[in-house]
């Protein structure tokens, strides 16, 4: 079986957050290569578009830290939207986030990055105004207005 290195290093994601301990780099080393399967999955030529510049590595890398960084910083139950724990006669609650499936949930920039059209122009603002009323002879000189 062939081994595809990861999109993203786990001295990505320090110099994204902070130093990871040696627990933490395992873990991390894990989730890199599960987003980075899962991206060349959903979009097959990836590698061969960082290749060839078409794709840029820094934003497939924004987009792999993106994703496993909540994965690291994350309670200790999976799907878990907050946790607490007490000390005191050892309390501990669970939320869990309702209508998570997947391991990793692909956002629209994240989507973007890799389905960019090609398209060269950058939005523009995009303005609907009403009619000026009658100040247009404001702008006119003297000599125009009659």
């Amino acid at each position: 079986m062939a081994v595809s290195t990861p999109l993203a290093l786990v001295e990505d994601l320090e110099a994204a957050w902070r130093p990871l301990k040696a627990a933490e780099k395992t873990r991390a080393e894990y989730y890199l290569g599960v987003a980075s399967r899962k991206i060349r999955r959903r979009w097959k030529t990836v590698d061969a578009r960082i290749a060839t510049g078409e794709l840029g590595e820094d934003d497939v890398k924004d987009v792999v830290v993106d994703l496993v960084l909540p994965k690291l910083d994350a309670p200790p139950v999976h799907n878990a939207k907050s946790w607490s724990q007490g000390a005191g006669p050892y309390s501990q609650q669970v939320t869990l986030q309702s209508g998570v499936r997947g391991l990793f949930e692909f956002e629209d920039w994240m989507v973007e990055v890799f389905e960019d059209s090609g398209g060269t122009s950058a939005p523009i603002p995009v303005g609907d105004f009403p009619p000026s009323g009658r100040y247009e002879s404001i702008s006119l000189w003297p000599e125009e207005r009659k």
